[in-house]
């Protein structure tokens, strides 16, 4: 009995140390924007984290999806309304990979022919930067 008692109080102490530390040890993520009318979608576009959010994070920032569907490309999507209130919806789908992650965020409004994604703002803004260096293209 008395050596239960003594492995006790090397053990509990020892539990709660490593459990501390694992707590410590994780990392703050950037949240996205949340969809909402106020907020420009450009905005929310190329400033939404892709590859970082996994779905639960999605879930406790942007509360449960309308909708969840399977995409044409085979991944999973989660789909969320903004503006309803006043008659004019602006539609997000967050798309997850197979990993559990958001890879893309699609957005459509009546703005918009066509809709666009944070993948194609993201990678267009890294372009911007070379297309000035390279000179105006074929069409300016």
């Amino acid at each position: 009995m008395n050596r239960k008692v003594k492995w006790g109080y090397v053990v509990l102490p020892a539990l709660m140390l490593w459990a501390s530390a694992s707590f410590a040890d994780v990392s703050k993520k950037s949240m996205p924007p949340t969809f909402s009318l106020e907020s420009h979608p450009r905005n929310i576009l190329s400033n939404y984290p892709l590859g970082v959010i996994n779905t639960q994070d999605a879930f406790a920032h942007h509360g449960g999806p309308i909708r969840k569907e399977t995409l044409p490309n085979g991944n999973q999507g989660w789909l969320y309304k903004a503006g309803e209130e006043v008659g004019v919806p602006s539609i997000y789908v967050l798309e997850f990979s197979n990993e559990d992650l958001v890879i893309d965020v699609l957005h459509k409004d009546h703005r918009y022919k066509f809709g666009h994604s944070a993948l194609q703002y993201q990678y267009l803004s890294g372009l911007e930067l070379e297309s000035r260096t390279l000179g105006p293209g074929p069409d300016k």
